[in-house]
């Protein structure tokens, strides 16, 4: 099953982890959750994300969201990448649950479309007044 690896500032990561066993229940196979505290450095945080990876990966890839363009996590996973992982920022709720669905029909990280996924986190996030306002 395809890996899925969560990094953030803080404890995001981890919360949307346990937000996702409501849809998905408390045993998640292939998943983890890596936290940046303010104290941690980041050289060991990439040491971090290898073992994460290697714990996580079954041989179907890995494919890690973390929270912020340009931060630390993604920062440091740029010194982890290769063939076998694909990092996408700017991580959503949306985007995380329809990556946890599609993993099961999915043997391989190349028969998931990132940026079909990527398009679907951006679906997700709308202005819930103007909704309403246009419901009227």
């Amino acid at each position: 099953m395809i890996g899925i690896l969560l990094m953030s500032h803080g404890a995001m990561a981890e919360g949307m982890l346990e937000s996702s066993k409501l849809f998905f229940g408390e045993d998640i196979p292939n998943i983890k959750a890596l936290n940046l505290a303010p104290e941690d450095n980041p050289e060991l945080f990439d040491e971090r994300i290898r073992e994460a990876v290697a714990e996580i990966d079954d041989g179907s890839g890995v494919i890690a969201m973390v929270d912020l363009l340009g931060g630390t996590p993604s920062n440091r996973s740029m010194f982890v990448l290769n063939d076998r992982m694909q990092v996408i920022t700017g991580m959503n709720f949306t985007m995380l649950l329809e990556l946890m669905g599609r993993r099961f029909s999915a043997e391989d990280i190349s028969e998931i479309d990132i940026e079909e996924l990527m398009q679907i986190g951006r679906t997700g996030i709308a202005n819930l007044n103007k909704l309403m306002a246009e419901m009227k």
